[in-house]
């Protein structure tokens, strides 16, 4: 019975990490910092990202380059955080994803959209 039990719970946690997995962008670790934004097109395999945010602060531009994720259905709108965030410094990749755009922005106090 506790063999039984032990596989049921290594079922459940391997499942939850396949579909916390699934949730992601498969496309971001495919990405290094310091390439620029053609090769960043080439990754994420569209020439135009769904939104652009432009900042200029800190003597920097700061470029917010914004994917439908690939399990994304096309639509007419996609709610902000079901896009992925791809952050540009004077024209080279500085970091991407939610977390390090959030971290980001609240030093720089620009406001990032809530989260769901």
């Amino acid at each position: 019975m506790r063999q039984w039990i032990s596989r049921a719970r290594s079922g459940a946690a391997c499942a939850a990490i396949v579909i916390v997995a699934a949730c992601g962008d498969r496309r971001l670790k495919k990405l290094s910092t310091g390439i620029d934004k053609d090769s960043v097109t080439v990754v994420m395999s569209s020439d135009v990202p769904y939104r652009a945010q432009d900042f200029l602060t800190g003597g920097k531009h700061w470029e917010v380059l914004l994917y439908a994720r690939g399990d994304t259905a096309a639509a007419d709108t996609i709610a902000w955080r079901k896009l992925s965030p791809v952050v540009m410094t004077d024209g080279k990749v500085a970091g991407w994803g939610w977390g390090y755009w959030e971290e980001q922005a609240s030093m720089l106090n620009i406001p990032v959209p809530p989260k769901d």
